[in-house]
């Protein structure tokens, strides 16, 4: 069995296994947290109190546990984790590379600790922000901590409200230098809308970015492979980068070329 509890409502949530785990938890834990999810986007933090952990009921319920762990842990913000078992130390070296969910395990002396670690300190910053410069068919996005793929899930919904009636949008995204790369789900998933019909929406995508493997590779990215106008630019032309996306709106109400 399973015991929910709000630390903070709907953003902190602390589960206790209690003797061993069935297929009934986990639906009560979608019920739980997938409105929250929806509402507010992720679940800021999450504290599993192992400590009474025994297991599971039986194989279908290890399944539905790890079913219910992939379609969840790219959607909390950190997770904390109580108890003396040495397994849980597993949990920082698979769950944080493969789904980008920063997590930190507590020995049950530790346990004030971990409740600290997840309700004193800021929330996790989000890894796409928008810039306060987007407007008029332009959007700026800023990349920073690692991509997951509940990330793009929140991105597009905010790209459709910006696309314009001309069905065609301009994007600057600047690269933070705390950006540390991709999930393997949200490697993917770039890759996939680099090639999904949203390809097609983009007029103008200008890349702000610090020199490197990143900006060396959008650089020499093959032209043919997309259908809009891409330029890389360095931190210091932040400008020039808006500009040069301006352009692209000037010259289709004259009707000219830039």
């Amino acid at each position: 069995m399973i015991h929910p509890e709000w630390l903070r409502d709907e953003e902190v949530l602390m589960v206790r296994p209690d003797d061993e785990l069935t297929e009934e938890d986990f639906a009560l834990m979608a019920k739980i947290v997938d409105p929250v999810i929806k509402r507010r986007g992720r679940l800021e933090g999450l504290l599993i109190d192992a400590r009474g952990f025994e297991g599971w009921d039986d194989a279908k319920a290890l399944l539905t546990h790890i079913r219910f762990v992939n379609a969840h842990v790219d959607k909390v913000a950190r997770i904390a984790a109580i108890g003396d078992q040495w397994w849980l130390n597993a949990a920082e070296a698979i769950i944080d590379p493969a789904f980008g969910t920063p997590v930190r395990v507590f020995l049950t002396k530790q346990a004030d600790e971990a409740r600290a670690w997840l309700l004193d300190r800021p929330p996790e910053p989000s890894p796409i922000e928008i810039l306060a410069e987007s407007v008029d068919g332009k959007i700026g996005i800023r990349l920073t901590g690692r991509l997951r793929q509940a990330d793009y899930d929140a991105l597009l919904p905010r790209l459709e409200k910006a696309l314009p009636d001309t069905g065609k949008l301009d994007m600057l995204v600047e690269v933070d230098p705390g950006f540390r790369g991709w999930t393997p789900k949200a490697f993917f998933e770039d890759l996939a809308l680099a090639f999904s019909p949203w390809r097609r929406r983009f007029r103008r995508v200008a890349m702000v970015a610090q020199p490197g493997i990143l900006s060396w590779f959008a650089r020499n990215f093959p032209d043919k492979l997309i259908p809009y106008e891409f330029r890389v630019f360095g931190p210091e032309e932040k400008d020039a980068a808006w500009a040069w996306l301006a352009e692209a709106g000037a010259a289709e109400e004259t009707g000219g070329d830039t």
